[in-house]
């Protein structure tokens, strides 16, 4: 049976790839909520239970940037896409199957390797506009993975009561087979390979804001990842959450995120950079220091709220600020730098976070990592506020310099 394809820049390829990418975020949230309490009765240690959970982003880290620089060389993206989609789906089948520290590790390893598929989906679906309305199609594909999170954790509770922990990963598998099947119809539009050795990474690896804007958002994957999706729900466990609870739990998270993202859309300017990025993890600091105080379950849900809305609000401000002073050609180079740092963000949260689980407890861990955090981002929002400032004193000069010459 031939498949009917679907031209680039036709509105039915633009939703096919919508619906696919949808289904791929879908996929990797659908079990999150308990994630952390399934691999807990699984493994010995909490040190365990950190290091399953950091290969997520481990292997985000390790093959990003490679990725990207390949399918640029050899012009094919949709293979690889594919490919990175199915791991998902091997990666929750082997989760499912798994009862040991090893095979655990594993699965969740190719979960994270399945994530190199996301830098692709964001490349494949720009070339599916015109060149004026890229930025449009990136905050139309963030929506649609941030709604494919917040309908995958609310599901989550539902399914483990329907039917174990077991049907939420053959749930996540079959969203993977339906991901796969809505971007088999689109045609990959053809690019220009860029000439052998053109990468331009030396100015990337040297840009004081690139390296800046990259380590915030590495602490802001480790928080998230390592205490908001990683511990959190361990801690609310000890306070007696059941499943569903938990999923209600990281749905109020992402809904807040999501209201981060509509309200830094509107007000997010150059100038205001840093004084989004201090109030964000502001806001990051106190729903981390507050959590081990807080006295019941329902306090959780204000905190929750907090810490989604500070990724909402430094997520977008920090890909922007990112790239913003990048040439147009090396700005996907600078962005794959960007998602691998905040990949090993990623990764070493959990797992730094599971050794001082295990070492201090609960509680003292979210003390000592949010507070840390906040101290390490406090200094380098200072050095971001001395670069942006050197940055607007250099163009006043140029622009005295040129009225001068006049």
């Amino acid at each position: 049976m031939m498949v009917k394809k679907y031209s680039a820049e036709t509105p039915a390829a633009r939703i096919l790839v919508l619906v696919s990418v949808f289904l791929f975020w879908f996929a990797h949230y659908v079990y999150i909520p308990t994630l952390p309490q399934y691999v807990q009765e699984r493994t010995v240690t909490l040190t365990q239970v950190g290091i399953v959970l950091s290969m997520y982003g481990l292997w985000q880290a390790v093959v990003r940037l490679p990725i990207g620089m390949l399918t640029d060389r050899i012009g094919r993206r949709k293979i690889f896409m594919i490919g990175g989609i199915l791991l998902a789906g091997a990666g929750a089948l082997t989760l499912a199957a798994a009862s040991s520290f090893p095979l655990l590790t594993f699965g969740r390893s190719l979960v994270g390797l399945s994530m190199s598929a996301w830098v692709l989906q964001v490349v494949f679906f720009g070339t599916l506009f015109s060149g004026e309305k890229v930025i449009r199609a990136g905050a139309i594909l963030t929506t649609a993975s941030s709604l494919a999170k917040l309908t995958g954790t609310f599901s989550t509770g539902y399914l483990n009561q329907a039917g174990g922990y077991s049907l939420a990963f053959m749930v996540s598998a079959g969203a993977v087979l339906m991901s796969v099947l809505f971007l088999l119809p689109v045609r990959e539009k053809p690019f220009d390979t860029p000439e052998k050795g053109h990468y331009r990474l030396r100015p990337i690896f040297t840009s004081p804001r690139v390296i800046t804007v990259s380590l915030l958002a590495g602490v802001n994957q480790f928080l998230n990842f390592g205490l908001v999706f990683g511990f959190f729900p361990l801690k609310a466990e000890l306070m007696g959450a059941s499943d569903l609870m938990k999923s209600y739990l990281l749905s109020v998270n992402i809904l807040c995120l999501i209201a981060g993202n509509l309200i830094t859309t509107s007000i997010g300017k150059r100038e205001n950079t840093v004084k989004l990025l201090s109030l964000s993890y502001f806001f990051f600091a106190l729903g981390i220091i507050l959590t081990p105080v807080a006295g019941n379950i329902a306090l959780l849900f204000p905190l929750q709220a907090l810490l989604g809305f500070a990724h909402g609000i430094s997520y977008p401000v920090l890909i922007g600020a990112c790239i913003q002073d990048i040439p147009e050609n090396g700005r996907a180079t600078a962005m794959g730098f960007h998602q691998s740092v905040y990949a090993v963000g990623m990764f070493l949260g959990p797992w730094i976070a599971g050794i001082f689980a295990d070492r201090f407890g609960i509680d003292a861990t979210f003390f000592i990592l949010g507070g840390g955090a906040a101290l390490f981002c406090i200094v380098v929002l200072s050095f971001l506020r001395g670069v942006s400032d050197s940055k607007v004193q250099l163009k006043n000069n140029k622009h005295e310099t040129l009225n001068k010459g006049e």
